[in-house]
């Protein structure tokens, strides 16, 4: 059975996906953690753990203490505040992005992060079916 650690699980993401895996592989298999708690579905329906995601010893021994073998990696802040607070982004995105991966190799775990539509910009062309454009060098299929 899948053992996952959901980071950033209280976001407009991460709550919806939580909430499905869930009902996929039973509450107890998908292990929600944010930077804060409250009294959401997400934190009532199944295992919730306060998670600082900059903290690298922190992660790993979440992921380790958990025995997951899945880490999905949502926590970060979204474009508009990443624009107002261009260093906090960096901190989270960049540095929980590494914890993540170091965690995820040095435990063997899977892992998934996804981007956002704003590592595209906005001289992304759409060109036929999901092809897009970046900057014009690099031409990739979704």
């Amino acid at each position: 059975m899948k053992k996952v650690l959901v980071t950033g699980a209280l976001g407009q993401i991460g709550s919806e996906l939580t909430l499905k895996m869930r009902e996929v592989y039973g509450a107890d298999n998908i292990i929600a953690t944010d930077i804060r708690k409250t009294d959401s579905d997400v934190a009532q329906s199944g295992p919730f753990e306060i998670l600082d995601v900059t903290d690298e010893k922190a992660m790993y021994n979440m992921a380790k203490k958990h025995e997951v073998d899945t880490i999905i990696h949502l926590a970060a802040l979204l474009s508009a505040t990443a624009e107002k607070k261009p260093l906090l982004a960096w901190h989270l995105n960049m540095g929980g992005l590494v914890n993540a991966l170091e965690s995820a190799r040095e435990l063997d775990c899977q892992l998934f992060t996804p981007s956002s539509i704003g590592a595209f910009g906005p001289t992304t062309l759409k060109i036929g079916h999901r092809k897009t454009s970046f900057n014009g060098r690099i031409r990739c299929t979704a």
